[in-house]
This record gives C-alpha cells, sequence and structure tokens, in this order.
C-alpha cells in the first residue's frame, strides 16, 4: 500500500520520488529500499542561511552518517545547474536533487506558508521506506542542532 501524502504519520511508507541530481543521475528514494537509511532534507531556498548551515555540517558528518547506515539526500526546489551551484559553493560530498517545480515539495506537504515563506523539512527514512523521523518547519532556526539529533537518531535504527 502506498501513500500519496507525508500527512501520514510516522511509520507510513515515505512517497517515493525520483529527481536528478547534480551529479548528472537521476536518484530515486526508492533506490535505497533495502540498503541503507535516508536523510532527506529540503532547503528552504539558496539564500537560507541556516539552510546552508544545516547541509554544510550534513556535508562534514557524512562519513560519520555512512558509517551509522545512512545515505542523505538534499533537495533544492532550483533547476539542476543552479543545485550545481550550489553544492560546489559549499564542497558537498553528496549530490544535491533538483526539484524545480518544486513537486517533491508538495508531495510531502511543503508548500508555501501564507504563499510566502517555503516550509522545509528532515525526514528519516529507513531501509523499509518507512517515516521513522519527520520535522518541518517554516522557520529553521535550530538546523545546527538538527544535525547531531538526527545522527542520533539513525545510529539508533543499528
Amino acid at each position: 500500500m502506498t501513500i500519496e501524502s507525508i500527512d501520514a504519520k510516522i511509520g507510513s511508507l515515505a512517497p517515493n520520488f525520483k529527481l536528478l541530481a547534480t551529479n548528472g543521475q537521476e536518484i530515486a528514494l526508492s533506490d535505497f529500499r533495502g540498503k541503507s537509511n535516508v536523510i532527506v532534507f529540503f532547503i528552504r531556498e539558496t539564500s537560507c542561511g541556516q539552510c546552508r548551515t544545516h547541509v554544510t555540517q550534513l556535508g562534514r558528518m557524512y562519513e560519520e552518517f555512512r558509517e551509522a547506515g545512512a545515505e542523505i539526500i538534499v533537495i533544492l526546489g532550483e533547476d539542476v545547474e543552479e543545485a550545481r551551484e550550489y553544492a560546489e559553493s559549499i564542497s558537498l560530498p553528496f549530490p544535491i536533487l533538483s526539484d524545480p517545480n518544486r513537486d517533491v515539495y508538495h508531495l510531502y506537504e511543503l508548500e508555501k506558508y501564507f504563499l510566502l515563506f517555503q516550509r522545509t523539512a528532515s525526514l528519516v527514512v529507513d531501509k523499509d521506506g518507512l517515516v521513522r523521523y519527520l520535522k518541518r518547519t517554516t522557520v529553521p532556526n535550530v538546523w545546527l542542532q538538527e544535525t547531531r539529533e538526527l545522527y542520533g537518531f539513525v545510529d539508533s535504527l543499528n
């Protein structure tokens, strides 16, 4: 059974998606099923300093996350060239996925708040494709703390 919305609760099947990444590959959430837990982070906007800090921290801790059994997917609501420039500007060890129409944002109910502020989220999807952790916000001011919380959560899945 597949649900169409993340309005579903923790423990439900995460809606699948496939997007073009900055490394030229198409990456689907289902590619990781049975292989790895996945952290998915939606960047609010390229101008969001807190998001940039969080993504940079995820990049610094990438090997620790991999050792804990998790891959990282970062999604940006821009075209692939803009996503590539963003990724290169902070030297990320993983690709950023491009969602120029924000279709995956909508799939995960991250519409703009009052039509002005893009909502963002972090989630952990386990090896079975189930949502195990979900935090959505409009004003991302705690992402540095969030990075450590995500690591602790992923590590606890082992």
